[in-house]
């Protein structure tokens, strides 16, 4: 009976979170509407339904880098549970557009937060299971779930600093989601304490690892990467700066990086990839005074005009593309926000790799880097040209960080099957119904 009132608390909490979201919603709706590039979100009120022939497991990925996560782990678990149906969600128009071209399984919005929303999702779904990817947590559809008796497994799960503190903040809206959840399978110790922290059982968390590192791409062969340096116009010698994954400040820091390097090596070329392609007006701008051209616009006659600066504005190039780097940037990571951008990616081509002084959603995978010097970390932007300059200048320092860059891969990965070893004898309690057929 003592835990009586904290618990009632947490009821109370949990409703009134719900009943916010009814005067929340057309308000919502409103601010979709009013954007072109928001607009497609509206879909999100009522996701349409992938057909399926049994109950599926229901997966969940945010955006584009947990979805590049999800990727091979929706593979994995075809192979596994090869009768099981699975259906992947989404939260953004990014996420969505490289999940309709690159995932092996039915794609669909994730539903809003809403009660209405939520209770319409899952009674046309009727999942067996939910898995979410590295932080996806929504009270609504953690309620729903436990409410309907599906088990919620959290795989690759990632508590960052921040988002940890302001859960704790709200810990009696969180911790009756967090509770009942089946298994979570934690990227790090220190990620598994503070889920542990939010009051799930300790032993229904284990530490399986990054499943960043599984989804790495194998690194390019010299045929791949001369083939590429050719469609891009760029010569054999010449030395490749690629700043990707940029931010709003990235480019016009790019940009100064061009000015105190290009009289220096001579040759140099830059790659800028621009996180979201519809800032790229702005990234453009940064390099007006500097003959440039966009990726999609570059054609053999264009390749030969000896652009020295190339804007990334298509899907899904970028991790080949770190290939020809001879360093990269990892933006997003020079001023404080956005806490940074996966460079297990650059990593896994063996590139010697630099990122800035704000990478706290990727902690614990830059911290193996500079452990074992596959990385570079400068303190302040300002640093950003005399770093670079340093690793244009250094061949064999180059090379050292990237052989380890690749050691350091190679040593993380397997957390897939980690993964789903642990998370097992959730999924699979929730398949006893399906022998039956449906």
């Amino acid at each position: 009976m003592r835990d009586w009132p904290p618990r009632f608390f947490e009821w109370a909490t949990l409703e009134a979170y719900r009943a916010a979201l009814w005067p929340a919603a057309p308000l919502a709706a409103a601010w979709l509407a009013a954007s072109a590039r928001r607009r497609p979100q509206l879909a999100r009120f009522r996701p349409s339904m992938p057909p399926t022939n049994h109950r599926p497991f229901w997966v969940h990925a945010c955006s584009v880098g947990e979805v590049t996560t999800a990727i091979p782990l929706l593979r994995a678990m075809l192979d596994r549970w090869s009768g099981v149906p699975l259906v992947l969600t989404v939260s953004t128009p990014a996420g969505l557009a490289l999940a309709r071209r690159e995932a092996p399984v039915p794609v669909t919005w994730f539903p809003l937060d809403h009660p209405l929303t939520v209770h319409g999702f899952f009674t046309r779904l009727r999942p067996r299971a939910l898995l979410l990817v590295e932080t996806e947590l929504w009270p609504g559809v953690l309620a729903a779930a436990h409410a309907r008796r599906v088990p919620v497994a959290l795989v690759s799960g990632r508590l960052s600093d921040g988002r940890a503190k302001s859960y704790r903040r709200m810990a009696a809206l969180w911790r009756p989601v967090v509770r009942p959840m089946a298994a979570a399978a934690m990227q790090s110790a220190v990620f598994a304490e503070r889920l542990a922290a939010l009051g799930l059982d300790r032993a229904r968390i284990a530490v399986t690892g990054n499943i960043k590192y599984d989804a790495a791409p194998a690194a390019c062969t010299l045929e791949e990467r001369a083939a590429l340096r050719r469609s891009l116009g760029i010569t054999d010698a010449a030395p490749v700066l690629v700043f990707g994954s940029t931010r709003p400040g990235d480019e016009v820091l790019a940009a100064r990086c061009w000015t105190a390097l290009s009289p220096r090596f001579p040759g140099l070329r830059m790659i800028v990839a621009p996180r979201h392609l519809d800032r790229l007006g702005e990234a453009e701008a940064a390099f007006s005074a500097v003959p440039h051209v966009r990726r999609s616009a570059l054609r053999e006659s264009a390749a030969q005009s000896g652009a020295p600066v190339l804007l990334l504005d298509t899907h899904g190039e970028l991790r080949r593309v770190y290939s020809l780097a001879t360093v990269a940037v990892i933006g997003g990571s020079f001023y404080p926000g956005v806490n940074g951008h996966n460079p297990i990616e650059p990593a896994a081509q063996g590139v010697a790799t630099v990122f800035g002084p704000h990478m706290g959603n990727f902690e614990d995978i830059a911290a193996p880097l500079l452990e074992h010097g596959a990385a570079v970390q400068t303190r302040s932007p300002e640093d950003l040209p005399a770093a670079l300059a340093a690793l244009l200048e250094d061949e064999p320092r180059r090379a050292h960080i990237g052989a380890a860059a690749l050691e350091v891969v190679r040593l993380n990965q397997g957390a897939i099957a980690r993964t789903l070893d642990f998370i097992a004898p959730a999924i699979e309690k929730a398949l006893a119904p399906a022998q039956g057929g449906s």
